[in-house]
């Protein structure tokens, strides 16, 4: 599903906003990493969602005096599938050295740093 984010600079990074979903909202050090960022949180809040709403259009979200001014648009495509919990047991150890690597990359989103590591390998297996 596609949505329009806000994308504006701020001193030491950029900060990225989607009006349509509630104004979530993510940062990231480059443009190109609050793009990411911003796909993942929208994704993250599209899982508790029943409902997502419909799009508006940038005519339309441009209207809105909550955005910086300066901000720029930028069309995302976010997931919609629904992920499932599971159980699984790591050594202490790695649990502690996952949970580094993800607050270093992912913003302490440790599922999202496991589902991109098994992403990779299933990649590199086709």
């Amino acid at each position: 599903m596609e949505y329009i984010a806000f994308i504006h600079k701020e001193a030491n990074s950029y900060v990225a906003v989607v009006p349509d979903l509630d104004y979530t909202s993510s940062f990231g050090n480059t443009f190109t990493e609050a793009v990411h960022n911003i796909v993942e949180a929208c994704e993250l809040y599209a899982e508790d969602e029943e409902i997502l709403p419909i799009a508006r259009s940038l005519e339309v979200l441009t209207k809105d005096e909550d955005l910086e001014t300066n901000a720029t648009p930028q069309l995302i495509n976010i997931k919609i599938e629904k992920n499932v919990r599971i159980n699984v047991m790591l050594p202490a150890g790695l649990l502690r050295e996952v949970n580094t690597k993800a607050e270093e990359t992912y913003h302490g989103n440790r599922s999202a740093y496991i589902q991109d590591l098994m992403q990779r390998d299933i990649a590199m297996q086709i």
